[in-house]
């Protein structure tokens, strides 16, 4: 029972890691996904198109950005809920907030084709790919109500594509998705499309809004077929101006831009748990991953693998010597070994006395032999005499009888006490 807290302990901590590493990075991993844009993003950034993501937590201005991309996003279509009035709202954002973000800027809509299961199952079935009703509900929000899709059979599809002059780009599609040019509002004009139907329009009336029926002409996985990844930085090229500077705007956040650029002044924020949660997003939830796997591993070999641990008086060393030498010293009289008792204590005890005088080197027996030499310099009567008595103790005190053994002890002590060793 006792090793049961620290493995539930440790199990405790490794869930946490795998929490840290896995579960509060998904918005990352999603992004770095064969569904993902972070492909794009660095494609146009390697090419010299400036690019910048959206962020929760800073606020642009429209006059920043020559182009939006807004990848629409898979959870939406997957994630639907009911609104009121028992509608199907497949975005997370209220109509007003989608028509005020396309009167901003120039936008490409980018609509999705695959569910987020693709992920999961790693195969492009046929029930993976959302459903046309999803879709219209985000045509609708941008008045193309009456524009509509089809896709083709389960096989690519190659067509040639020219959007700049003298440059052809072959392109490349699984289960193409087109609109049907029957559809076609008048406000919009094809400008780019294969012979089934149309793959991006060109729609303004009172805003200028592009519209891109197949995602994987510019997903992560789309842009490693055919020539998708040149015809994808053509036709932004083409979208946002020949002669644009300005940076695209990838908008994968719904946060509504500023009409002017935001003064860099003090300002106060409303914190929330997202903020929080900054702490835990990725690369940061590595660390933290790895703090807390350190952690369990120094608590299993603290607590579990070495025993609990010690109290202060079992690690006082100098408690443990006396200890020990009673126990010595209980076992030596039990046995009656009293002589041999007393020739070790008087072993010792010059052994320390020549370390005073000489230094911890010298704690043996040529150490004795020295000091005995010294103190026969002064009073060499008294120094024969301990020296005699001491000899006779440390090798005949295991034969004596118990009074010749008191004796000398006594004599010892008193010829110990009347010798000044001085210090070294």
């Amino acid at each position: 029972m006792r090793k049961f807290g620290p493995i539930l302990f440790l199990v405790l901590l490794l869930g946490l890691a795998a929490l840290a590493v896995f579960g509060l990075s998904r918005e990352a991993d999603y992004d770095r996904s064969p569904l993902g844009s972070k492909g794009l993003q660095v494609w146009m950034q390697a090419k010299g198109i400036p690019v910048v993501r959206a962020d929760a937590h800073t606020t642009r201005a429209s006059s920043e950005f020559s182009l939006r991309i807004v990848p629409l996003p898979i959870v939406q279509t997957d994630a639907a809920t009911t609104q009121e009035g028992g509608k199907k709202e497949a975005g997370n954002l209220a109509p007003w907030i989608y028509e005020a973000r396309l009167y901003e800027l120039p936008t490409l809509i980018i609509l999705p084709k695959w569910r987020g299961s693709v992920l999961d199952d790693e195969v492009a079935r046929e029930s993976a790919l959302v459903p046309f009703s999803d879709i219209n509900s985000e045509l609708n929000r941008a008045d193309l109500s009456n524009l509509y899709l089809k896709r083709l059979g389960p096989e690519f599809e190659e067509a040639p594509q020219t959007l700049e002059p003298g440059q052809t780009q072959k392109i490349k599609l699984y289960r193409a998705q087109v609109f049907d040019r029957s559809t076609i509002p008048d406000q919009c004009e094809e400008i780019a499309g294969i012979d089934a139907g149309a793959l991006v329009l060109r729609c303004e009336d009172d805003y200028l809004v592009y519209v891109l029926s197949d995602p994987d002409l510019m997903n992560n996985h789309g842009l490693a077929l055919g020539d998708n990844a040149a015809f994808a930085l053509s036709l932004i090229k083409e979208l946002r101006g020949t002669d644009a500077t300005k940076p695209v705007y990838l908008d994968t956040s719904g946060k509504l831009l500023d009409s002017e650029k935001p003064v860099d002044e003090g300002r106060t924020y409303e914190r929330s748990t997202s903020d929080l949660a900054r702490f835990f997003a990725y690369p940061l939830s590595v660390i933290w991953g790895a703090i807390l796997l350190v952690a369990a591993l120094c608590f299993w070999r603290g607590a579990y693998r070495f025993g609990p641990a010690l109290s202060e008086a079992a690690g006082n060393i100098e408690i443990s010597k006396t200890a020990a030498i009673e126990a010595t010293a209980r076992l030596l009289r039990l046995s009656g070994n009293d002589g041999r008792m007393a020739a070790q204590f008087v072993q010792h005890l010059l052994a320390d006395k020549a370390a005073l005088l000489f230094g911890p080197g010298s704690a043996n027996q040529a150490g004795i032999d020295r000091m005995f030499q010294r103190l026969a310099l002064r009073d060499r009567a008294s120094a024969e005499a301990l020296q005699s008595t001491a000899k006779a103790l440390v090798e005949r005190g295991d034969v004596m009888t118990r009074s010749d053994l008191h004796r000398n002890l006594e004599t010892f002590r008193k010829l110990l006490g009347s010798i000044e060793f001085g210090s070294r």
